[in-house]
């Protein structure tokens, strides 16, 4: 069995047996069997429970062996003291998948370490693969599956997530991150190679995520993430920067965190774009999915504030992005509209050409997005408008119409105390992603061309 078809036994079960089921139900009772029965998970449920006859009107079976047929996942749901024996049980029932959920392995003491060693030697023994222990174990929305024992919302979204905590298995609060899900918890086996190479050719995953504490096998990591990052991006947060954090991974998962320097220059090779934040993670998602690369780094500003194409040229200096000089051609479509005084060319404030030269601000607005994005010099376009009052969303739309016949990537940045609405409305009329910051902005359209320059490397190799 190749590493795919292993993971389809995790990410794309077809039955699922919960070692260990409880028979408690409601809040607080930590019952896999009940989220998966409310997801509508299709396939076949076999809770595993020696005292009970059935759950949620369920047939029960007193062990893995005596469920009838075979099983492609299971889920170990008790102290980690039991799990060796229940994974022995797994692999003479010939189940290839098995998910560990119990901590105080190797997050835990030396016996922990111990124990966590003696079930990976009796899974590979019966020839089966696990997931964790200390996981909320693989969610796969496009199927209504999540092994966790926490209610979770999921959304189809093209994303898939690897990492080493239940954190994002959740999703966080700006984006559903999570379309797909693979929780390593201690990494005692499937590891992030494995689940890049499962993400790699699946049509319903766009974006990898990595949360990473710590690699077991870089080398392997090096070849599998090089070649994945070829054909799909993959943002990667690496922590244990700092000593207390580094102390805090060995402690969560039992991983080492390693030297971040090693890191950052492995990450560098393989195209991995590194993330420092949670948000990023939102952030980029959101980018990659909806926006073209940005191939180049000239920006063009276009703003309704003078003091906001100031800010934003500094964010984008800080990012590592340019100014892009425009060219004869557009500087000359600019100035019709201008008034004398104005050098209305990048940052481009609009607001001289309609206030003073009399134009009608939507068609000043229309001009100056048209032109930027026409222009070659301009490799991605900074929005900066109002987001309150709500009218500046009905001006705003056709003109954010226009980013959907050019490839190149737009971000909004929006100041009011009520930008939600407005934002909504942009972000539906056309090929755009709102900002909460102008840095985050930048971040976007600098971490686009960082994708677009490896992609371009790779091909020259």
């Amino acid at each position: 069995m190749n590493t795919v078809e292993q993971m389809r036994l995790f990410m794309e079960p077809r039955s699922v047996a919960l070692v260990g089921a409880t028979r408690a139900t409601g809040l607080g009772s930590w019952n896999a069997l009940e989220h998966l029965l409310s997801y509508g998970f299709s396939g076949k449920l076999y809770p595993v429970n020696p005292t009970a006859e059935e759950i949620l009107g369920i047939k029960c079976y007193p062990s893995v062996k005596e469920i009838p047929g075979d099983i492609d996942l299971a889920v170990i749901l008790t102290p980690s003291h039991q799990v060796p024996q229940l994974v022995k049980e797994c692999t003479e029932k010939r189940i290839k998948a098995i998910t560990v959920v119990g901590q105080g392995l190797a997050d835990g003491d030396e016996e922990g370490k111990e124990l966590q060693a003696e079930i990976v030697r009796v899974a590979r023994e019966g020839g089966a693969r696990i997931v964790g222990p200390n996981t909320f174990g693989t969610a796969n929305a496009f199927i209504n599956f999540n092994s966790a024992f926490t209610r979770m919302d999921m959304k189809k979204v093209p994303t898939g997530v690897i990492c080493q905590t239940g954190l994002f298995i959740s999703g966080l609060p700006e984006f559903p991150i999570v379309g797909k899900g693979i929780d390593l918890g201690n990494t005692c086996d499937i590891d992030f190679s494995d689940g890049l190479v499962y993400f790699e050719d699946d049509p319903e995953i766009k974006v990898i995520l990595l949360y990473i504490e710590g690699l077991r096998d870089g080398r392997r990591f090096m070849e599998v993430a090089r070649r994945v990052a070829k054909k799909k991006p993959i943002i990667a947060l690496k922590t244990g920067r700092s000593e207390g954090a580094a102390r805090a991974t060995q402690s969560h998962t039992g991983n080492l965190a390693g030297r971040d320097e090693v890191y950052d220059a492995v990450f560098r090779q393989c195209g991995v774009i590194r993330v420092t934040a949670a948000e990023e993670f939102d952030d980029l998602s959101k980018a990659f999915l909806h926006l073209p690369l940005m191939k180049g780094r000239g920006v063009g500003i276009i703003t309704i504030t003078g003091g906001g194409g100031i800010m934003a040229t500094e964010a984008c200096a800080r990012h590592n992005l340019d100014l892009a000089k425009l060219s004869p051609d557009s500087a000359r479509k600019l100035d019709t509209l201008a008034p004398a005084w104005q050098n209305f060319e990048n940052p481009a404030d609009i607001w001289p050409p309609s206030i003073i030269a009399g134009h009608p601000l939507p068609g000043v607005l229309h001009a100056t997005v048209e032109t930027f994005l026409a222009d070659d010099n301009v490799h991605g376009v900074m929005l900066i408008m109002p987001g309150t009052p709500s009218p500046y969303a009905s001006i705003l739309f056709k003109p954010v119409q226009l980013t959907t016949k050019f490839e190149k990537p737009t971000v909004l940045w929006c100041y009011g105390t009520e930008v939600e609405d407005t934002v909504s409305q942009i972000e539906k009329a056309g090929r755009i992603v709102y900002y909460p910051t102008m840095d985050r902005a930048a971040n976007v359209l600098s971490r686009l061309n960082e994708y677009f320059e490896f992609l371009n490397r790779a091909d020259e190799r």
